[in-house]
This record gives C-alpha cells, structure tokens and sequence, in this order.
C-alpha cells in the first residue's frame, strides 16, 4: 500500500514538474491556467502526503516490535512486546457549521490562497477530511462551482439555533411560484435534487413556510418547505 501511495505522489509531483517545465510564458491568461493547475496539484497532494506518514509511523512502530522479538530469542528470556497503537479514525461529518466568520482556502493551511468567505452560521457540506500538522481540515463545496478547505475549528457539527440557511435542495420536481401560495404562477419548475440559493423565508396565512430562492437560471421566487431541505 506504501508503494502505491509513494507511486501515486510520484506521479502528481511529476505532473506538476511538467507543467511547470512546459508552461508557456507568452500570455497571463497562461499564466493564470498554470497556477490553477499548480494549485490543484498541491490540494491533491495534502492527503497522500498525510496517509504515507502514517504508514511510516506503523511501519517505524512494526520494525520496533520486531527488534524486541529478535532481542528476546537471542537472550532466550521473555520481553513484553507493547502492542503499536493505531490513531482512532475520525468519522468524517456530512455537514458543518460556521461558529464564525471562516476563510476557506485552496489547500489544506492556511498558507493557501483564500477561496471564499462564509459568514457565521452557515451549513457547508462535507466531501473529505484532512488531518494535517496543525488539526483536521475538511474540504467543503461552497457552490456547484467551488470547492475548498476549512479548518475545522471554525467551524461545529452540531446544527445552531440561529442557524442561517446558504441553500435550498428540492425533494422532488418543484414550482417555484412568483407568490409564496399556490395560487401564484409557476415562474419555473426545476428537477428533484436541484440547488437554489436561498434569499429568505415566509409564513402565510396557512401556516405554510415557503422559501425565497433563485434558481441556477436566475429566476428569483417561492418553493413550499416540505418540498425541499435547507442547508
């Protein structure tokens, strides 16, 4: 599994090297397409670099035990052979939460270049997890189009009180209606799974709570609650 890993760093060091030998240098728009790719290569590597030290450490830790076993047969006595510890894993959480105002970044530190900043009470979803020197990082989708890192002390798997909404996914086919009652127009009606940016919310005079969203096409209206979720 080490070789793999070793093999695998390899090649993305590799790639990297090459993109750098053969970046053109005559437009910055080439510029811009290098750094990018030069970024992405860095953000690829954090994990792999993270699962080789750890199998260094149990391999260290398995070498020790050997030694103790070699040194008890050539002293023919007894040795207590202390058993190596492996870190317990950490389940990685669907979603966190903002506790504050966090930068989330391209790269598992903060040395990476900031993507985006997310306001306090905000739920981002999870697509991994990181542990580096300094913590554990989770990578997180910020939008259909971003993607980044965000360290996991700004942020809480515990959903808050005044947890504030970022988006709405529809449960099912959907009307988004210019009203938030059905008796309004359907402006659009968008697919089960769809993602709409969430504007705010209302309770009419049936109780109902429907959400103000804007749809990936722009249109700005109301879906009904029990339709959908928010994250």
């Amino acid at each position: 599994m080490k070789k793999k890993l070793l093999a695998t760093v390899g090649a993305v060091l590799g790639l990297s090297l090459l993109l750098t030998i053969n970046a053109p240098t005559s437009t910055k728009a080439d510029s811009n397409l290098l750094l990018a790719s030069v970024e992405w290569v860095q953000a690829q590597l954090s994990p792999l670099q993270t699962k080789v030290t750890s199998l260094e450490k149990q391999l260290a830790a398995q070498d020790a035990t050997i030694k103790q076993l070699q040194k008890a047969v050539a002293e023919g006595g007894n040795v207590v052979v202390t058993p190596p510890t492996t870190e317990p894993s950490t389940e990685t959480p669907a979603v966190v939460y903002t506790t504050t105002s966090a930068k989330v970044h391209s790269g598992a530190t903060r040395n990476y270049k900031v993507l985006s900043t997310i306001a306090a009470n905000k739920g981002l979803t999870v697509i991994g997890q990181h542990k580096g020197a300094d913590g554990v990082w989770y990578r997180v989708e910020v939008s259909s189009t971003v993607k980044g890192w965000i360290f996991s002390n700004d942020v809480s798997t515990t959903k808050p009180s005044e947890f504030i909404p970022s988006k709405v996914v529809t449960k099912q086919a959907t009307n988004v209606r210019k009203g938030a009652t059905t008796n309004y127009k359907s402006l659009e009606t968008v697919a089960k799974g769809s993602t709409l940016t969430y504007l705010g919310s209302f309770k009419n005079a049936n109780g109902e709570t429907w959400y103000n969203v804007q749809t990936p096409k722009g249109t700005k209206g109301w879906v009904l609650s029990t339709l959908t979720e928010v994250k």
